[in-house]
């Protein structure tokens, strides 16, 4: 039935592409970027050294796609040996469509669930993954649905989705889905969100998972962010119970320079353990594409931890063209 659901709602969004086509001049605005990520990660040689495409554009005034793909990563095998799985990342991240009119929104096609943190806002390829939530490095968040949106003065979006779920192998087969509720407030200088997903796990069993974020600007060259979750992230499970949280603060020096501080903290309920992390990054821009990074990160609390300290140098280049 929900696979007969999600035919039905992409169905009814080429209705809407063919209406849009009659109603308005055909849109040729697109972006095509390529970005190439390459590091040396004590802990991890290779670390997230990935290579992706982008692509962005709309057919016409109401109707947008978006599609990333990676191509490459630090173990590039799995990413094709993925295909078609729910459960794992693989060299599709998403591919949606987006039907927009006036301050409601359609998507259907794979895209990233509806969560709250700032983290998971982030492209993967900059993500540094000394500084990254264990929610973040075991969730794969690319799922297959479908979700609304209703914008409220041009600041609030409230948004709710049903996609597949990463309980399950495959998608739509494994009969598993999420689903998901989530409040954006964005202005100028302050930043909120909000969500909850509820998870099917199998066996009849679900879990659900709530997220959120907070992101203030100040002073021009700062800005700070707050992230917290009520779960820790399990090789294994996905999920087990824990609350994790994190605070950055961002500081752009000038357009070349960016200087980021990292904190992080996982409880691990079970064990009555404690994880914590912090760490500094050095971000340099010689030229407007090309990024040059260096870092240095220590964990610290619980006991077994193999790489308390870690450090990390790369470059990531960006190549666009618009058309």
């Amino acid at each position: 039935e929900m696979k007969k659901m999600f035919v039905t709602a992409a169905t009814a969004l080429l209705c809407f592409l063919a209406y849009s086509q009659e109603a308005d001049e055909l849109g040729k605005l697109a972006e095509f970027s390529v970005i190439a990520r390459g590091e040396y990660l004590y802990s991890d040689p290779l670390g997230n050294s990935s290579l992706y495409t982008l692509l962005d554009g709309s057919f016409s005034e109401h109707l947008s796609y978006s599609v990333s793909n990676h191509w490459l990563s630090s173990d590039p095998k799995s990413l094709y040996t993925n295909t078609f799985h729910s459960d794992y990342t693989n060299w599709l991240d998403w591919a949606f469509l987006t039907y927009t009119y006036d301050n409601v929104g359609i998507s259907v096609g794979k895209a990233p669930l509806l969560w709250g943190t700032y983290e998971f806002d982030e492209y993967d390829f900059d993500i540094h993954y000394p500084f990254a939530s264990s929610v973040w490095s075991e969730l794969s968040c690319y799922q297959w649905g479908g979700s609304l949106s209703w914008t409220i003065m041009d600041v609030l979006t409230l948004e709710a989705g049903v996609s597949t779920s990463p309980y399950g192998e495959r998608p739509f087969t494994s009969g598993l889905y999420v689903a998901g509720l989530r409040a954006i407030y964005d202005s100028d200088y302050f930043g909120f969100r909000a969500a909850y997903n509820h998870f099917g796990v199998g066996d009849g069993e679900c879990t659900g998972v709530y997220s959120c974020g907070i992101r203030g600007k100040f002073a021009e060259k700062f800005s700070l962010t707050l992230d917290a979750q009520n779960a820790v992230g399990d090789s294994e499970n996905i999920f087990i119970k824990g609350e994790s949280a994190r605070a950055a603060l961002d500081y752009s020096a000038c357009d070349s320079f960016q200087i980021l501080l990292n904190a992080g903290w996982e409880h691990y309920d079970a064990e009555n353990a404690d994880l914590f992390k912090c760490g500094a990054a050095l971000h340099y821009y010689p030229v407007e594409n090309l990024r040059l990074h260096a870092l240095g990160a220590y964990n610290f609390g619980m006991e077994g931890i193999e790489f308390p300290f870690v450090f990390s140098v790369g470059a990531t280049i960006t190549l666009s063209k618009e058309w």
